[in-house]
């Protein structure tokens, strides 16, 4: 697999043919909650369909801006009738708001989620799920599809990462949201974090080292932003980020 750092085409492979980008870009300025102070740029805004032998899954599904251009990637990416399972990283709007849009068109047999704060409305069966912070599960989520629920500390609500481990890819909703054309800067993706300069940081960095420590994340795709391609370059990038997460916090 070539070490891009940026995969920047939609609706392309992100990991030897088995994830999909899926989604669009928005403008990226103060009018968004996570936007950094004085930024102005286009962002990408993504969800991912991990496509198995019988059944595909869809990590989150999008902004509304987006449900055509993603209801159309799905239509080329799935065959009639193929099951398709949604897995919400987290209960929040750009995650969610598109099932009922999906459900119209396609096959959607179960929705997994955590946490419950806002569940959408869906006429699938409802799966939910609750993993221990800093602990994981594994899940056949449809069938030959086993996919790792990671919980991490470094969250806002209850969140999960999804890592395939067939693929290496690592999903991971809020996090790793710093990669632009201009490069990537770990401090970029803390906006939404801002309580970390009340807290002792230590072990929400320390989380993030474990997880790739113990996995061979070869793939970083996050809900916003530049996806990671590559092995170092993940590593890499969970390094950096580790290490801005405890430069932010109490000394």
């Amino acid at each position: 697999m070539q070490e891009d750092t940026i995969q920047p085409a939609v609706g392309r492979a992100l990991v030897d043919g088995r994830v999909y980008r899926l989604g669009g870009d928005i403008d990226l300025d103060d009018r968004v909650s996570w936007c950094p102070p004085g930024v102005q740029r286009r962002q990408a805004v993504n969800c991912y369909l991990i496509k198995g032998a019988t059944g595909s899954v869809l990590v989150d599904t999008g902004v509304r801006l987006h449900e055509a251009d993603i209801l159309a990637q799905l239509g080329q990416l799935m065959v009639p009738g193929e099951p398709l399972s949604i897995v919400l990283t987290r209960t929040e709007m750009e995650c969610c708001l598109n099932i009922p849009a999906i459900e119209a068109r396609f096959r959607v047999d179960a929705v997994w989620y955590t946490g419950g704060i806002t569940v959408p409305r869906s006429t699938a069966a409802p799966r939910r799920i609750t993993v221990d912070p800093g602990t994981s599960m594994q899940v056949e989520v449809v069938d030959g599809v086993v996919l790792e629920f990671v919980s991490p500390l470094l969250r806002l609500l209850p969140t999960l990462w999804v890592f395939d481990p067939e693929s290496g890819a690592l999903l991971t909703s809020d996090a790793f949201t710093h990669g632009s054309a201009e490069g990537f800067d770990p401090h970029d993706g803390l906006q939404k974090f801002r309580w970390f300069t009340r807290a002792d940081t230590g072990p929400i960095a320390r989380n993030i080292l474990d997880i790739f420590g113990e996995r061979r994340v070869r793939a970083i795709g996050p809900g916003y932003g530049a996806p990671i391609i590559g092995a170092g370059k993940s590593l890499d990038q969970a390094e950096g980020l580790a290490m801005a997460i405890s430069e932010m916090g109490l000394q």
